[in-house]
């Protein structure tokens, strides 16, 4: 199944000045989140971005905020899944869109959570792997192996971005060629 950017949301989970630094390879992490952000941006795929905690970890980092479509919603949580969050089911809904991509951290804990619960109410969800991270890449590799049993789709940023797009020679495909590819 391909990524189709009428039918998907994307959702990127806790990127937060307390959290994000004590990842590995958090630079990586971040980059893609605000990469997939900016692609979201240009080609109107609604998103959502959840705060773990803002009180004690802090908001987004501003790389994720900067990046993030005006559109944008931001949902803050206490729930490990945000599924489990009052309100985001329905607030995803919403969107009227099956597919989710979901890119943060920490992988292995609320990405995953989230995951396999957004797949047990009957969404196709995508994880955008090189956009997610871990304290420790044991956890990661985990997570990765988790997620293939759940039975949900590992993706990469780039694949995101040109299942979006769909075709090249358009503007949108020029525009994300040139700020987020090359």
């Amino acid at each position: 199944m391909l990524i189709n950017k009428t039918a998907s949301s994307l959702l990127i989970i806790d990127v937060q000045e307390r959290l994000a630094p004590a990842m590995n390879d958090a630079r990586r992490v971040i980059d893609g989140c605000s990469r997939l952000l900016k692609g979201a941006g240009i080609l109107g795929i609604p998103s959502i971005i959840t705060e773990q905690y803002p009180k004690g970890l802090g908001p987004s980092l501003f790389d994720i905020r900067d990046a993030a479509p005006e559109t944008a919603v931001y949902f803050e949580k206490t729930n490990l899944s945000a599924v489990q969050e009052e309100g985001f089911l329905q607030r995803l809904t919403s969107f009227e869109r099956k597919q989710i991509i979901i890119a943060g951290i920490e992988e292995h804990i609320c990405v995953l959570e989230t995951a396999v619960e957004l797949k047990e109410n009957g969404f196709d969800v995508f994880v955008a792997t090189d956009a997610c991270g871990c304290r420790f890449p044991e956890n990661e590799q985990l997570a990765l192996r988790r997620l293939q049993q759940e039975g949900i789709f590992l993706v990469g940023v780039e694949m995101v971005l040109f299942e979006w797009l769909g075709k090249a020679g358009t503007p949108e495909f020029k525009e994300i060629q040139n700020k987020l590819i090359k």
